[in-house]
C-alpha cells in the first residue's frame, strides 16, 4: 500500500515520466483554463510521484509546465510497492482530484482493475515459466479482500464492485451490469464513458441498437474523427435505427455531418408538413390560425439540396408549357420551410463561393446555371467547408498534442499545410465504386 513521503519541489528533468500512466487518464477538457490559472498563479496541486520521481498523476501539469517555461514544480512524494501500488493511487487521486460523474468513476476504477489483473497474469506466467528468473514481487491486490485472476465476467463484476465500495462510489446493479457488458462486446466505447462524453445508459442504448442492426463492428471501424461526431454529435441517427444512414456512413459514400444535415433536414420538412396540415385543418373549421415564426428561425445551417433530389423528377414531370401554379419548384420548397435564416445564409455561401469560383459565376451571369443548380453548388461548396473543419479539429485534437511541445504555433501552422497539399487531389470515382 503506497504512503505519502514528503512533498518537496524539484526540477522537471528530474520526473520520469511513464507511457501506461500518461495515456490511462483523458487529457483534462479545461486544458487552456488550467493553463491559464498556473501562468498567473503557479501550480498549486502537487504532482504524484514515486521514489524514483516516476510520475503517476499530473501528466497535464507537467506538459503546461513544459510548455510555460517552468523549471521546478511542487511534487509528492509516494513510497510504493509495485505498479498495480501506483494504479490505486493514481484512481484515489483522480477521485479526488477531478469532478468525475459516477459513469466516469466506474470507468476509471474497471481499467484500473483491468491493468492490475494483466500485470498479475503477467506475474503469473512469470513463476510458471521455469525459463524465466523468477523475481520476487509483493502479490498484486486487485481490492482489499481479493488477490485472484479474473477467469469470467462475473469476477470482473465482483472485483469491480468490491473497488467501487472500496472508493465509495455508489453504482446500482444494473449500471455496473449495462458497463460490463458493453465492455465485453464494445470495449472501444467504453473510452466515451471515461472521457465523459456519454453515460452508461445512453452508451448501453447505442450497443443495443448498433448490435440489433448489425452494425457494431463496422462502426467501431470508422476513422476516429467521424466516430467521435457520430457517438456524439450524430447521436440520433442511431438511436433512431437509420440503417440507410448509417450504412451510407459506414461505407464511406457519406460523412457524419451530411448525414446529421439531412436527418435535420428531413425532420423539418415533416414539422413542415405537420404544420401544413393542421392549418389546413383550421382553415377549413373556419378557425383563426396563429403564426410562429420563431421555431423555424432558430435552427442552424442546414444543408440545401439532400431532399431535392427524391421531388426533382417529379417537379419536372408535372412541369409543362404553361405554367403550372400547383407545382412548386424544390429551391421553393426549401425557401419556404426555411424561412430568413437559411436565405442570409444561402446568400452568404453564394456569396463566397461566386468571388471565389469566377467560372461559375460567368456561367451563372450567362444564364448557363439556373438558380436551382447554383444552390447545388452552394451545397457542394459548403460541404467542402465543413470538410476542412473536420480537418481542422482532427489536427488540433489529435496531432498539436503531439507537436506542439516541439513546434511553435507558426511551424504547426506551416505542417497542417503541408499535410493538405500533401493530399489533396481529385479522387477518381471509381476509387468509391461509384461509376455512372
Amino acid at each position: 500500500m503506497s504512503k505519502l513521503k514528503e512533498y518537496k519541489e524539484i526540477s522537471i528533468e528530474e520526473i520520469k515520466e511513464v507511457d501506461e500512466f500518461r495515456t490511462f487518464i483523458p487529457e483534462n477538457n479545461m486544458y487552456d483554463k488550467i493553463k491559464e490559472d498556473i501562468a498567473k498563479n503557479g501550480i498549486k496541486v502537487p504532482l504524484i510521484v514515486n521514489q524514483n520521481y516516476e510520475l503517476i498523476n499530473g501528466y497535464t501539469r507537467l506538459k503546461i509546465a513544459k510548455e510555460l517555461g517552468i523549471k521546478k514544480v511542487p511534487v509528492a512524494v509516494y513510497e510504493t510497492t509495485d505498479r498495480a501500488d501506483e494504479y490505486d493511487l493514481l484512481v484515489s487521486t483522480n477521485l479526488t482530484q477531478r469532478q468525475l460523474s459516477k459513469a466516469q468513476a466506474l470507468a476509471l476504477i474497471e481499467k484500473a482493475v483491468e491493468e492490475k489483473t494483466k500485470i498479475l497474469k503477467k506475474n503469473q506466467n512469470s513463476e510458471n515459466n521455469p525459463k524465466e528468473t523468477k523475481v520476487e514481487r509483493v502479490p498484486v491486490q486487485l481490492s482489499e479482500s481479493q488477490n485472484k485472476k479474473i477467469q469470467s465476467l462475473t469476477d470482473l463484476r465482483n472485483a469491480v464492485k468490491e473497488e467501487l465500495k472500496k472508493y465509495n462510489v455508489k453504482v446500482d446493479d444494473r449500471a455496473l451490469d449495462y458497463y460490463i457488458r458493453i465492455k465485453e462486446n464494445a470495449p472501444w466505447l467504453t473510452d466515451y464513458i471515461l472521457k465523459g462524453k456519454l453515460g452508461i445508459y445512453p452508451a448501453y442504448s447505442i450497443y443495443t441498437k448498433l448490435q440489433e442492426m448489425g452494425l457494431l463492428e463496422a462502426v467501431a471501424k470508422l476513422p476516429p474523427y467521424e466516430r467521435n461526431t457520430l457517438l456524439t454529435d450524430g447521436r440520433k441517427i442511431i438511436l433512431d435505427e437509420r440503417k440507410d444512414l448509417l450504412e451510407e456512413i459506414v461505407n464511406h459514400r457519406m460523412a457524419v455531418s451530411q448525414a446529421i444535415n439531412k436527418l435535420k433536414t428531413e425532420e423539418k420538412l415533416q414539422r413542415s408538413k405537420k404544420k401544413s396540415k393542421v392549418k389546413e385543418e383550421k382553415e377549413d373549421e373556419g378557425e383563426e390560425v396563429e403564426t410562429d415564426e420563431g421555431e423555424e428561425a432558430e435552427s442552424d445551417e442546414y444543408p440545401f439540396v439532400e431532399e431535392w433530389a427524391q421531388k426533382e423528377e417529379e417537379a419536372k414531370q408535372q412541369l409543362t408549357p404553361q405554367f403550372n401554379t400547383e407545382v412548386h419548384s424544390p429551391a421553393e420548397e426549401i425557401t419556404r420551410i426555411n424561412h430568413e435564416k437559411w436565405l442570409q445564409t444561402v446568400a452568404k455561401l453564394k456569396e463566397e463561393m461566386l468571388s471565389n469560383c469566377p467560372e461559375i459565376k460567368q456561367l451563372y451571369e450567362e444564364k448557363k446555371l439556373d438558380e436551382e443548380a447554383i444552390l447545388t453548388m452552394v451545397e457542394v461548396w459548403r460541404n467542402f467547408q465543413i470538410a476542412f473543419k473536420n480537418l481542422s479539429i482532427n489536427w488540433h485534437n489529435v496531432a498539436e498534442p503531439l507537436l506542439s511541445s516541439h513546434l511553435n504555433r507558426q511551424q504547426l501552422e506551416e505542417l497542417f499545410y503541408k499535410f493538405v497539399k500533401g493530399n489533396m487531389r481529385l479522387y477518381p470515382k471509381e476509387e468509391f465504386g461509384v461509376v455512372k
